[in-house]
């Protein structure tokens, strides 16, 4: 039987609420009950036709508000608890812990995240300090180098070395620093002395040094040899010298 068809067997409108179906069928039913009405042939008939009606409308009126509760209690509380249990279990906890301190580890074996690089320095800057310029990746920063009694020193600036592939920490940048012997200084003009290897590949290319007055551009002939000195300036007319010995290697 169809819903819009109960709705006419039982007089009332297709949109009417359940209260009032139900209201129509109790006093429809009083009056064509077979046992009141002995009046009319047809009672007995009709009154079956209501019954069968109500029946369906009220499984239509019931289903809608089931169905949604089923769904609501299967799919929230069930995905909640486990969930919750899976952040709160100390199995998964420990193994989470371990998987990354084996990570920090296999980071630590195979790859060499510190940075080592040797400068040589004038004595000017072991009695009254100094400053280098340097670049790791695309930043740029100052290192400052501390006035005092040394003849080399080492320096460790955290954070400033390669990046791990695993994480995001990063090594550390190590500064070996040696006054330079047998220094000369002549007409108002220092020397900062730096060593490097570079790639002979590379020769004839253009190459940056990260020197103390920012980063100097040169290109090296390709008859460079191995323990060559050059003398490079920032800019024309500074008093500041660069020596370069350059260490030639070859590429794996």
């Amino acid at each position: 039987m169809q819903i819009t068809k109960c709705f006419e067997i039982l007089q009332v409108e297709s949109d009417a609420p359940w209260q009032v179906v139900k209201k129509s069928y109790y006093t429809l039913a009083k009056k064509l009950h077979p046992d009141v009405n002995t009046v009319c042939p047809d009672a007995e008939l009709k009154f079956k036709e209501i019954n069968q009606a109500f029946q369906v409308l009220r499984t239509h009126f019931r289903r809608p508000s089931e169905e949604a509760l089923v769904k609501v209690d299967t799919s929230r509380n069930t995905w909640n608890a486990l969930w919750q249990s899976l952040r709160k279990n100390p199995r998964l906890i420990k193994w989470k812990e371990d998987f990354t301190e084996a990570l920090i580890k296999l980071d630590t074996l195979i790859f060499n995240l510190n940075i080592h690089k040797k400068v040589q320095v004038p004595i000017t800057a072991k009695n009254s300090g100094a400053s280098i310029h340097m670049k790791a990746g695309r930043e740029k920063f100052d290192v400052k180098i501390p006035a005092g009694d040394w003849s080399q020193m080492s320096l460790c600036i955290p954070g400033k070395g390669e990046t791990s592939l695993f994480s995001k920490r990063r090594g550390d940048l190590i500064l070996n620093l040696q006054i330079l012997k047998n220094e000369t200084v002549t007409s108002g003009e220092s020397s900062l002395f730096y060593e490097m290897d570079i790639d002979r590949n590379k020769l004839g290319r253009v190459m940056t040094l990260n020197s103390s007055e920012g980063p100097i551009r040169f290109v090296l002939p390709g008859n460079t040899v191995d323990g060559q000195t050059f003398c490079l300036k920032s800019r024309l007319g500074s008093r500041q010298k660069h020596i370069l010995k350059v260490k030639l290697v070859s590429p794996i």
